[in-house]
């Protein structure tokens, strides 16, 4: 007998499961893809134990007839394509029969649906991709389809799944995904007996973004309507000033299917360069509409990526109609009008309405010239030296004794020592400092969080998972929230940093963790990366203007830190410029 052997059938199923069911949330993804193909308009989800003892998933559909009901379990059965030019046709998110085969042999499913004009509808019963079942029930209209005991026969795949929490956020962020994506199609998640999510159906993404990141975002979105090309590009983005800390918040859709693409993301990016920082990202929903045959949808197991044939078109498109919804935005923040003593672009748009006569401002408006040196200074450059009391001097004194020339760009300290020039970045060098005080902080366990109003926050299903799964690192920073219904909580206490927004604040503590659950760092490297993001937001920053006793004190604060020579991101904190190479640069 030869060495090479055909697999078995089970074995097979398997292998193409793992393509596919990668998670309980690629369960969840392909069957709610499949409830939006048979034209559902209200779709429910409910998982128990983060999908591990059951997924269900409820539309009300076009449903089955009996024999399509038992095809659909077999591999490569569909009702979407028939040859193989219709791939490059694709307007359906599934395709390719795979999804109920693979969800089928790694889990004992049971599948019931009926059509409309049906009397009775069909029961189909699968269990680890073997056939029990199919017979007659009554149910209603639609498909409903029940995963229990998810890898049940796959002890390794269960093996490397993530904490419940972490499969569960998985989870409710498909959920609400798709819940942007359609918002003509009312969702309802449920994780156990709770109701995570529901939007209402009613085809305004408005709202649904409203359920899902509060009240107060409604008016921090843009509406994007663009088309060029034969590319159409919808939906909403932020106004510069409501960003994130990274791209989690950003969904795409080309031809209404959600998928992941650097080209799009980073498109979206360069739209709005030069009005945010840098390390802040917008939050958007785009629709991309384009021809079938431009893109090829079948590039990624989990169709979770795409191939567009012109990129450079559809990146062009997209940029102009995201950088012509922010020119609209801040035409509409400048063009200040004049009129009973008040102003504002709200007015302006009232008036054309009413076709009264808009007078402009055509001076400067007034500016409020406050000395700088009048102004109040970060409490940790003043006389009181937290830094320097906590622990002694260094013995070096490297900075302190430098001979102060003066501040230039409001950004860079000058000093001179033993005939070298110093040139020294106050915000990163005050950076350091605040890093490592509030490290000796952490170290000594002090006290490190300040009691507020409370302040009622609204947690997307994602976010409120991740949460609990992280509270104690949320604690340790100085969080406390109490909850009070389903996804909001009352913040009672935050942490003893610099901020203005709690709720931008909080979630900025979201990404800290997303991003660390992406690389599989630790808590010690979550609490890390917070310690620079408190640092380097309660900094000086570039523009403010010093004193000398100002720039003598952040001097002797270097001098008492451990790695005075960079940032905690890296950067130098100063560049050292010798007699010889002054002499060298002029020729002398």
């Amino acid at each position: 007998m030869g060495k090479i052997v055909l697999l078995d059938q089970n074995v097979i199923n398997q292998i193409a499961a793992g393509e596919v069911v990668e998670r309980p949330a690629s369960v969840v993804k392909e069957l709610v893809e499949n409830s939006i193909d048979a034209g559902a308009s209200r779709i429910t989800v409910e998982i128990k134990e983060s999908g591990l003892k059951e997924i269900k998933v409820i539309d009300n559909g076009s449903g089955m007839t009996p024999d399509d009901a038992k095809m659909a379990v077999a591999r490569h059965a569909t009702s979407k394509i028939r040859i193989a030019d219709d791939l490059n046709m694709v307007n359906t998110l599934g395709f390719r029969g795979e999804a109920l085969a693979a969800i089928s042999s790694v889990s004992r499913f049971t599948l019931l649906t009926r059509p409309p004009e049906a009397v009775a509808g069909t029961k189909v019963v699968v269990e680890g991709g073997k056939l029990k079942d199919i017979s007659p029930v009554g149910c209603p209209y639609g498909t409903q389809i029940i995963v229990e005991d998810l890898f049940f026969n796959s002890q390794p795949r269960r093996k490397f799944l993530k904490s419940p929490r972490s499969e569960a956020a998985a989870v409710a962020d498909v959920i609400t995904r798709f819940a942007l994506g359609y918002p003509d199609i009312s969702f309802n998640y449920y994780s156990g007996k709770r109701l995570c999510l529901a939007t209402y159906g009613q085809g305004d993404i408005m709202d649904v973004a409203t359920i899902i990141y509060g009240k107060d975002s409604r008016a921090r979105f843009l509406a994007v309507s663009y088309q060029e090309d034969g590319i159409k590009i919808e939906g909403i983005v932020s106004d510069p000033g409501y960003t994130r800390s990274s791209r989690f918040c950003q969904s795409f859709f080309v031809n209404k299917r959600l998928v992941r693409n650097f080209l799009l993301s980073h498109t979206l990016e360069n739209a709005y360069q030069g009005m945010i920082t840098s390390g802040r990202y917008p939050t958007a929903v785009i629709f991309i509409e384009i021809e079938p045959s431009m893109i090829d949808v079948n590039v990624h197991p989990t169709k979770s990526d795409i191939r567009f044939s012109d990129s450079q078109t559809v990146a062009r498109v997209l940029y102009r109609g995201v950088n012509s919804a922010l020119a609209t935005f801040l035409q509409q923040q400048r063009g200040f009008q004049v009129k009973a003593g008040q102003s504002g672009p709200h007015q302006e748009t009232a008036a054309q309405n009413s076709g009264e006569k808009v007078n402009y401002r055509t001076e400067p408006l007034p500016i409020s010239m406050i000395p700088v040196f009048n102004r109040a200074f970060p409490e940790d450059l003043q006389v009181r030296d937290d830094i320097v009391k906590d622990r002694p001097l260094s013995k070096n004194s490297f900075f302190q004794e430098m001979q102060l020339i003066g501040q230039v760009l409001g950004t860079y300290i000058i000093a001179e020592r033993e005939g070298n020039l110093f040139i020294i970045d106050q915000h990163a060098a005050h950076e350091r400092v605040l890093y490592e005080k509030i490290k000796l902080k952490w170290q000594n366990k002090k006290m490190f969080s300040q009691k507020i109003c409370p302040h009622r926050i609204l947690l997307t299903p994602e976010e409120e998972q991740l949460y609990l799964e992280n509270r104690e690192f949320f604690q340790n920073v100085g969080y406390t929230l109490e909850r009070e219904t389903a996804n909001r909580y009352f913040v009672i206490t935050v942490p003893d940093e610099p901020h203005t927004n709690i709720d931008q604040f909080f979630r900025e503590h979201l990404d800290l963790v997303r991003q660390a659950k992406e690389k599989g760092d630790t808590v010690f490297n979550i609490k890390e990366a917070a310690a620079k993001m408190y640092a380097c937001k309660g900094a000086i920053k570039a523009g403010d203007r010093l004193t000398q006793a100002e720039m003598h004190q952040l001097l002797v604060q270097l001098d008492a830190t451990d790695h005075p020579d960079h940032c905690p991101h890296g950067r130098p904190t100063y560049i050292k410029i010798t007699d010889s190479d002054l002499s060298r640069w002029f020729h002398r």
